[in-house]
């Protein structure tokens, strides 16, 4: 199956009349963010893009740190989770462009983005791009197990890969629970989702002097791979400040820090605006 929402289909579902399009967009919404909460005591909205081969369960548990005035909604790719029929997306670019159409519904809030590990190119990319009607952008990025663009090194070819480097890569990583491990069939599954994604961030491309106008947050685990320059390296592509916050742990620090994580983005998204003018660039807070 393809990516839905592509092409003539967006225009498909704006001629539909208004009752008729008003419930297939909800459908849609539903099939990319099937955890939100809608409710008017939501204040601030933070939208999370899972790791590679991750899909939106993995982050459902965290909801319940939430507070009532801040929604954590987990999107749920296509070829991912609950969707791993469909066709994953390859070029970050493409993928962008249908989450302006998706989530339009869910800007009507101060909304920031979460991203870890290839989710956090993802995050990036849409705090970059995606604004709400009003051409409001992202108050906030959240970015976890992620070095700063151009720093990741440079490495084979996706499409060089063998399946048995792509099992490599999730061994090294981890974050796949064991019995998922020892399933061929749950592994073969996998697969498609982790080359397309790594694919996806193959794909992204930057323009120089590329710079959000919203702070960054840089997330990480202190045993992992990733240097602390590479993560300080967020700051070139923000023109407002950034923080880096350890956690303890590898890689997969969050599996257990799903609560300080949503308290942390809680603190930060409510932080008031004469409080994020800006800074001489790289300074922290």
């Amino acid at each position: 199956m393809r990516p839905i929402l592509r092409g003539p289909l967006i225009g498909h579902l704006v001629r539909k009349p208004l009752r008729a399009a008003v419930s297939e967009n909800r459908i849609v919404l539903d099939k990319w963010v099937p955890y939100r909460n809608e409710n008017a005591t939501v204040q601030f909205r933070v939208i999370g893009f899972p790791h590679a081969a991750g899909n939106a369960f993995f982050y459902r548990s965290w909801r319940k740190y939430t507070p009532p005035d801040l929604d954590f909604c987990p999107v749920e790719l296509p070829g991912h989770g609950q969707r791993i029929d469909e066709m994953p997306f390859t070029d970050l670019g493409a993928l962008a462009s249908i989450l302006q159409v998706i989530l339009a519904p869910l800007l009507t809030v101060p909304f920031a983005f979460f991203g870890h590990s290839t989710g956090a190119c993802i995050a990036f990319e849409a705090a970059r791009m995606l604004r709400a009607a009003d051409e409001r952008s992202a108050t906030h990025l959240f970015v976890s197990g992620r070095p700063a663009p151009g720093h990741a090194g440079a490495g084979r070819s996706i499409r060089s890969l063998s399946d048995q480097d792509l099992l490599a890569v999730l061994i090294r990583y981890g974050g796949t629970p064991a019995v998922v491990m020892e399933r061929t069939e749950l592994m073969a599954a996998i697969l498609p989702a982790l080359r397309a994604d790594l694919a996806l961030v193959e794909s992204h491309r930057l323009f120089e002097g590329t710079r959000l106008s919203c702070p960054i947050t840089v997330f990480s685990g202190a045993d992992d791979t990733i240097d602390n320059a590479s993560l300080q390296a967020w700051r070139d592509f923000t023109a407002e400040t950034i923080r880096v916050q350890m956690f303890s742990g590898d890689h997969f620090y969050l599996s257990e820090a799903g609560e300080a994580l949503i308290g942390e983005m809680a603190k930060e998204v409510r932080r008031p605006a004469t409080l994020l003018a800006p800074r001489p660039t790289g300074a922290a807070i």
